[in-house]
Order: structure tokens, then sequence, then C-alpha cells
């Protein structure tokens, strides 16, 4: 039944007031007549239908709800459009059928042509260059090439490629401008290692350029306290921006009132010209209080996060050249449809790289000098750092808090030069300016209050910047 209810919907649809193509009856003849019929019949006349028009419509007709969803479990977004991400999922396999049936195409077509069908929620940069490469698919284009393919499939592939290629670029163009934006305000930087960078976009179709991609995010949840009335899920403020997030599902939602703090693993906040930090979070920007803290323990204060931008500058807050590894966010008490902040992703916009290495494996207990084996990490270490040109390289030494703070700052300063040594060697690239520091005690990234956690604290980082 439901299916000759659609079936009887995109006919009446499609053949109301439409332009159709009549052919000439004549045997042997390939002569065509354009002709309108205002009355809407025609002597059996094929229509020529676009597919995309197919797609929207019937869309439409099965779900007329206007909230925007990501995660909508139906065969056609609540826009209309065909709900590529939930095809291709295992949970919406059922729905391929049907797909293929509106479709006028085989289920094997249906699975090949969704190798190449970009949904419609391109995250960044090289998502869309990812989305480009797959439209040129060997399975796709051996298919086609064995004769096997029906004609609705060539159209459904033409179209989805042509709309693909449009939307990528129109997508590139605009992260370019972003990109170019950023080396405006910071001439003297540039991408760290130039297959890292990217540019993402949020909810609100604002791109943000990263020199360094996907380390730019937030790593790992510190502290979470929830709001009211249902904060939850602060995972989800973890890793890579996901575009078109559903705040529901997808989000870390404080509630009002919830506090939540953020630690940076592989990359350091640094104040660059122009805003520093940027905060995706879905629906309207909740007034929400930012924090800064180098160590977990000592915050500065940056102030309130609202007036429709999630942009941070903390210029005025920080001194040049300062790198900070926590993030904390308090809601503030506001109410709306959503209460609480909804935050996708956090990202550091300039940011260090950031990288750690363990004492245990660098040093014996209580020493400086290098073992073999922290050698061999520190040239691995040089390994992943050999697309870098130019730049800061500062090693800092960490220590638990076993010992005086005399003793404590004496060692991590002479591990600091140690691996300094050892890394300035295996890199051996004079264009690098170098740094050495010795915290101490003073930097824990957990408390020193287990062995677990005293060992996690003695370390040595490394910070890249590129000026």
């Amino acid at each position: 039944m439901k299916k000759s209810i659609l079936t009887a919907s995109l006919i009446a649809i499609f053949c109301f007031s439409c332009k159709k193509e009549i052919k000439n009856t004549e045997p042997g003849t390939e002569t065509e007549t354009t002709l309108e019929n205002t009355d809407g019949v025609v002597d059996d006349a094929e229509p020529e239908i676009d597919m995309g028009d197919i797609m929207n419509v019937v869309g439409g007709l099965l779900n007329p709800s206007t909230t925007q969803d990501s995660t909508s479990k139906s065969l056609f977004t609540p826009s209309g459009a065909l709900n590529i991400a939930y095809l291709k999922s295992e949970e919406g396999k059922p729905l391929r059928k049907t797909f293929a049936e509106i479709a006028g195409v085989s289920e094997e077509e249906v699975d090949l042509s969704l190798n190449i069908m970009p949904d419609d929620n391109i995250v960044s940069v090289k998502h869309a260059e990812e989305i480009e490469n797959d439209l040129n698919n060997p399975e796709v284009e051996a298919y086609i090439k064995s004769g096997k393919a029906s004609n609705n499939f060539l159209d459904l592939i033409n179209e989805s490629k042509e709309k693909a290629i449009v939307r990528t670029a129109s997508f590139k163009k605009r992260a370019q401008k972003a990109k170019e934006q950023f080396y405006k305000d910071n001439p003297s930087w540039f991408a760290l290692d130039e297959t890292t960078e990217d540019t993402f976009i949020d909810s609100r179709k604002e791109m943000v350029y990263l020199p360094l991609g996907n380390l730019s995010f937030a790593d790992s949840v510190v502290y979470f306290q929830p709001g009211r009335p249902t904060g939850r899920t602060p995972e989800k403020g973890l890793g890579p921006a996901q575009g078109n997030a559903n705040a529901f599902t997808d989000c870390a939602v404080l509630g009002i009132e919830g506090v939540m703090t953020l630690f940076f693993k592989d990359n350091a906040i640094l104040d660059v010209n122009g805003p520093d930090i940027y905060v995706f979070e879905i629906g309207e920007i909740e007034p929400t209080n930012l924090e800064l803290s180098k160590n977990g323990q000592e915050w500065i204060n940056v102030g309130k996060i609202d007036g429709g931008t999630a942009f941070v500058d903390i210029k005025e807050y920080v001194k040049p050249g300062e790198t900070f590894n926590y993030v904390r966010f308090t809601d503030l008490n506001t109410q709306s449809g959503q209460p609480g902040a909804d935050i996708d992703a956090v990202a550091a916009i300039g940011g260090a790289l950031r990288m750690n290495l363990d004492s245990a494996v660098l040093f014996e207990t209580g020493k400086h000098v290098l073992k073999a084996e922290g050698i061999l990490a520190i040239n691995a270490l040089a390994e992943q750092m050999k697309n870098l040109q130019k730049g800061t390289i500062t090693v800092e030494g960490h220590t638990d808090d076993v010992g005086s703070d005399t003793t404590n700052k004496t060692l991590s300063q002479k591990r600091a030069a140690s691996v300094a040594a050892e890394l300035k060697k295996a890199i051996n690239k004079p264009a690098f300016k170098w740094k050495e520091m010795g915290y101490g005690e003073t930097n824990p990234i957990v408390p020193n209050d287990t062995d677990e956690n005293r060992a996690k604290n003695r370390r040595v980082e490394i910070l890249v910047t590129p000026f």
C-alpha cells in the first residue's frame, strides 16, 4: 500500500504542468518534438525527470519535519535530501532496497553508488578532498565499463559527481579565504607540517583554519560537573569538529552552571595575531566563562564567551610565547531551549605542537644521562618531526614531588639539556631556535597522589612553534 501511494504521488507531482518530450511514433525515426500540454495529458510519453528532483520531493513527502538533525534515521533528511550517511551505515541497510525502487536501479547499483555519494555534511578541507578522491572509485568505474550499468545508474552517478564537485569546490574556496586571513594576520607563521593543516566548518558555516589540523583539538576530559537539568557526555566535546553535529547526541552538554575542564595533549594554546581558540558550539552560543591554565592548578580568567561568536582572543590575558594545556568552561546561569552550552569541539587555532617523552624511558632514577633506549626514543621523535623546516623548539623538563624543590628544579633542567642536545643532533637543521627549561615539580599534568600519577609527571615535553 505504501509503495502504491508513493508511486501515485510521484506520478501526480511530475505529470502536473511539466514539459514532456513526445517521441515520433513512426518506426525507424529518431525525430523528437517537444510539446507542452497545458492539460497535463500526454500521449504515452515518458517524462524526463531529474533524479535530484525525485529525491527532494519524495524526501519532503516522507519527512516533512523542518528540524535539522544530522542523525536522522530515515531515507531522507528533514530538508528533503537523500540521507547518504544513514544509507551507508549498517543500520540503514534495509532502506537501500527502498532507494533502489525509487531510483529505478538494482540493489547492487545502490551499493556501488554509495561509494561515491557524499553526505551533505562536509566537515573540513581534507574531508572534501576525500570526497573528490572517492568520485573515481575503481569498483564503480569497472562496473560502468562492463556494460552492465543501467541508464538510471549512469544518470545517478553523473549527477552525484557533478553535485559533489560543485559542493567541494565551493567549500574549499571559502576555506581558502579563512586560511589567507590567518596568514595575513600572521605573515611569519607557517604550517608545521603541511600534511596536517586543515580548515573546519562549524554549525554556523564559519570557517576555521587550523595549521595543526586534527592535532589542534582538545584530547581528554580532566573534570566534569554536570549542570542543571541534564549536563552530560563531556567526552563528546573532544577530538575533531563534526560540522553539523546534533546537540542531543554529538556534543558535550554542560547544563546550567555546569563545569568542564579539557586537556590538550598534542598541542598547547598559544597567543597568535587574531583569535587563538575556537569553541565549536551547536545552536545558540550560551554565555560561558573561559579560563586557561598551564598546570591545571593556577588559572587565568579570560572571561565570558557570548555575543554570537565562538572565536576567543587571549592576547590581553597572557604573556608573549606563553603556552597553556588546559581550558575550563563554566556555563553561566541562562535559560534556553537546550539549557547549557552544547560543545562539539574546542581547538587551539595557532597552537604549539606538543610532544611528550617518558622520563623512565630516557633516564635512570634521579639521573640526567640518557639511556640507550632514551636515545632511540629521541631519534624516533626526530623522525616524526622531519617535515618541520624551521621554528623554535622548547624542551621542558618536569619531575614529580619527591625530593626538594631545588633538587627537582636542577634535575629537570639538566634532563632538558640532555634531551635538547640529542634532539638537535638528530634533527640537524640550523634554521631552528632552541630553548631549554626546567620546571621541577611545579607543572604536574595530574595530581602527585599515586605512584602512577607521579610517573606521568616525570616527563620531558617538546614544544614546537613556527617563529
